[in-house]
């Protein structure tokens, strides 16, 4: 592949958690100070980037989630492809592989994984990893601020038999971890490591007016 040639990313949004740290609530359906589901907000920043597809990876509370999603979206743009990871409740894992899967059975060139609790994240940063690995073509794309590593990750097809391998509640953190030069960071700002998978930071979501 050239480097200037087009590249298929789809977005595979990981929105299959069991929510244990906000329950009862759960934290894809907590509204901010719009009414708007914390999921839909994450969807509809994606829905405006360059993806070519969204795979959103339903689990605990599926249909919940799914109505949830179905009234914010935006008709213009691509609509979203939702699938049921089966395993789900053994973990993270569960449903990255899930996604991977259907990323791979699209004939993806990349994969950019994002985690529906991180509702802030802006759509420029998601058009940045995707024309940075368009560019250069590394074998993965991640996001730094402050000296740290963020969400989301954006992975080359090169990598998705790894990424099928990884097993347990976990992402894909150790195999980062063991990459060298195939590995392309970009600073970003701090929305990239604002979650909201805990009581409190859901009410601070509730404060919140994110635009999308």
């Amino acid at each position: 592949m050239i480097a200037d040639a087009p590249c298929a990313t789809d977005a595979v949004v990981l929105a299959a958690g069991l929510s244990r740290r906000t329950f009862p609530r759960h934290k894809l359906l907590a509204r901010d100070a719009n009414g708007r589901p914390m999921i839909a907000t994450t969807i509809r920043r994606i829905q405006a980037s360059t993806v070519r597809r969204i795979i959103i990876v339903l689990g605990y509370r599926a249909d919940e989630v799914h109505d949830a999603i179905m009234p914010w979206l935006d008709a213009h743009r691509p609509f979203p492809h939702l699938i049921h990871a089966p395993d789900h409740a053994r973990g993270l894992s569960a449903s990255l592989r899930t996604g991977i899967e259907a990323a791979q059975a699209g004939r993806a060139d990349a994969a950019l994984i994002c985690l529906a609790d991180m509702p802030l994240v802006p759509t420029g940063l998601l058009d940045r990893m995707i024309a940075a690995h368009a560019a250069c073509h590394p074998s993965a794309v991640t996001v730094m601020h402050g000296g740290r590593r963020g969400h989301p990750v954006l992975w080359d097809r090169r990598m998705f038999p790894d990424l099928l391998r990884i097993d347990g509640d976990r992402g894909a953190r150790d195999l980062l971890r063991r990459m060298g030069h195939g590995l392309l960071q970009l600073e970003a700002g701090p929305e990239i490591h604002e979650d909201f998978d805990t009581p409190a930071r859901l009410e601070r979501f509730s404060t919140l007016s994110p635009v999308s």
